[in-house]
């Protein structure tokens, strides 16, 4: 598939036109960038100790360029769209909660080199062009389910949230406002440096972006959405600061971004947010989400009518459901879609269902088992009519040790040796290349056959 920013229809200098379906609905126009703070109170909301402090610094985020521009949105939202037309395929790849200590030329230049080098063996393999998405440059806020937790002696500190909230060690876990400022400058340091990889890794030919006619454009934009293009994104989590670095309906920190189960309550203020932004917008979907809940979701998010249709690809469905529950799940939630008229990117998430804790309590997870939820989402999908658009890994372009290769082969000792995510654990370089393999493989047993 070959696109050009003039297909796009946005002429130099012109004001977008709304989206058929949210602007029809009624909707956006009640919507504005802080219009989520009518709704209930905020899940996952930070309690800052200076409130002034607080609304100085989202001023001051307010008022720095955009981190991406509305061009690369618009590209994303087609290319999403494709890809729930069955035309593409997204593989959205990075880590569970980005370090500030991470925004290095080697470690960030691993990261896009694996996510170069997954795309373009999903390419090969599907015949698909690649929507290739990074968790990066953006991605250092994280939910908790309790805003406190108990130490060894009895006392209570505040759970780490994220280094754009607060630190890791316990003398840093009073919420500080002035790391959202930082969570902005190191999300365009990665930036710079994503674009100065681009030159030392090969990136798929397949998703290459045809040659721009418009001279308005200058070269470092050309580059940054040409061929090999990575669309950043992050969780959507921290509100008011997603609000600040909106503009219009755009928000202009990341080309997409989600919510999680812990902030899709439909009339809560997330999905409030969500609903009124271009950005592609993805929803988390976990083993306890009903067929009915899914579909007033998507109705709500798109500003639609049961039996009316919404946009294709504007949403972006993540099951998260877990390996023994996909055949039992999975189903009954594609036929309520379907059935509802909507046409979302079903995209696979196998690494928060599978995700287990070792005798003394080391969050681990199993690169075999990954990849059967993977293969087994893909079978489902296939059987029901619908097509698994997207693949969801949290992974590093580092060796750690973090995930284990075999539930029946591996020690705690091995798991400690280089065990370094904030948050939840990552597959590394060769087992992130892994899991994709494994399903591929799968994938072209399929084509095999089917000849």
């Amino acid at each position: 598939m070959v696109l050009n920013i003039l297909d796009l229809g946005i002429p130099s200098g012109k004001v977008l036109p709304p989206v058929q379906g949210e602007a029809d609905s009624g909707l956006v126009g009640t919507w504005t960038p802080q219009s989520w703070r009518k709704r209930p109170a905020i899940a996952q909301d930070i309690e800052y100790q200076n409130a002034l402090a607080h609304e100085e610094v989202l001023d001051t985020v307010a008022s720095l360029p955009p981190l991406v521009s509305t061009v690369k949105i618009e590209l994303a939202r087609q290319r999403f769209a494709a890809a729930a037309r069955g035309e593409a395929f997204i593989l959205q790849g990075g880590d569970c909660a980005e370090s500030f200590q991470d925004v290095r030329p080697l470690i960030v230049q691993q990261k896009v080199q694996l996510l170069h080098e997954q795309s373009r063996l999903i390419s090969d393999a599907m015949s698909l062009p690649v929507v290739t998405v990074g968790r990066i440059a953006g991605q250092y806020a994280k939910p908790r389910s309790s805003p406190f937790e108990t130490l060894a002696d009895g006392s209570k500190t505040y759970s780490f949230r994220g280094e754009n909230i607060n630190g890791a060690h316990l003398s840093e876990r009073t919420p500080d406002p002035s790391r959202l400022l930082q969570g902005y400058f190191h999300a365009r340091a990665t930036l710079d440096l994503m674009k100065s990889c681009s030159s030392l890794s090969t990136p798929p030919s397949d998703d290459a972006v045809a040659p721009v006619r418009d001279q308005s454009f200058d070269t470092d934009f050309l580059q940054e959405i040409g061929q090999g293009a990575i669309f950043t994104s992050h969780e959507a989590l921290h509100l008011p600061y997603e609000s600040a670095v909106t503009h219009g309906h755009y928000n202009t920190s990341a080309t997409f971004v989600w919510i999680g189960e812990r902030t899709r309550q439909l009339n809560g203020p997330h999905i409030e947010y969500i609903r009124g932004i271009r950005n592609p917008i993805g929803i988390k979907v976990g083993p306890s989400m009903h067929p009915e809940e899914l579909v007033d979701l998507l109705n709500t998010v798109l500003g639609t009518q049961s039996g009316k249709k919404g946009q294709a690809g504007r949403v972006t469905l993540i099951t998260r459901v877990g390996v023994d529950r996909v055949e039992k799940v999975l189903p009954p939630l594609i036929h309520a879609v379907q059935k509802a008229g909507h046409l979302p990117v079903w995209m696979c998430d196998p690494c928060h269902g599978n995700t287990k804790s070792t005798p003394s309590g080391i969050k681990t997870r199993c690169v075999e088992t990954m990849a059967r939820e993977v293969i087994q989402t893909f079978h489902v999908h296939q059987a029901h009519g619908s097509f698994m658009g997207g693949l969801h890994l949290e992974q590093t372009g580092e060796f750690v040790t973090e995930c284990v290769d075999a539930w029946d082969n591996y020690s705690e000792q091995d798991l400690t040796t280089n065990y370094r995510s904030l948050c939840d654990p990552r597959l590394s370089y060769i087992q992130a290349l892994t899991v994709v393999q494994l399903f591929l493989r799968h994938v072209r047993q399929l084509k095999s056959k089917a000849k």
